[in-house]
């Protein structure tokens, strides 16, 4: 079964990347939190343009980070608040890059300083 995920840039609130398999946090974070770290150093948080070159960036280094190379599916844009069935949910910042965990109901953040902690639990786990 697929590991669905969604991917947010702060500041993009109408649409959102949907990613169809290998959504999990091991396969995910250091592609996302790398590019996010070079794209605010090289342009700042510039929100399109981070969201239009997050998938070219995944296109020109997928190989790099194990990414689905299909050439017509596996990712796709969505309606921001649309539910895709995800389980999990990154948003990219200024600062970090945040790892929602929908089922555990559960945010992670992961600093551009390579800082990793959790920053919220709703169920008390």
């Amino acid at each position: 079964m697929a590991t669905r995920a969604t991917i947010k840039i702060q500041g993009v609130d109408y649409a959102k990347i949907y990613k169809h398999f290998d959504g999990y946090p091991e396969g995910m974070t250091k592609w996302l939190s790398e590019f996010n770290d070079r794209f605010n150093q090289e342009r700042g948080h510039d929100a399109e343009y981070k969201f239009a070159q997050l998938l070219r960036f995944s296109m020109r280094y997928g190989d790099q980070y194990d990414l689905d190379s299909s050439e017509f599916t596996g990712y796709g844009i969505a309606p921001y608040d649309s539910d895709c069935g995800e389980e999990y949910e990154y948003t990219l910042t200024k600062d970090e890059l945040l790892i929602k965990d929908i089922y555990e109901d559960r945010v992670s953040r992961l600093s551009t300083r390579g800082d990793y902690s959790e920053v919220k639990t709703n169920r008390g786990v």
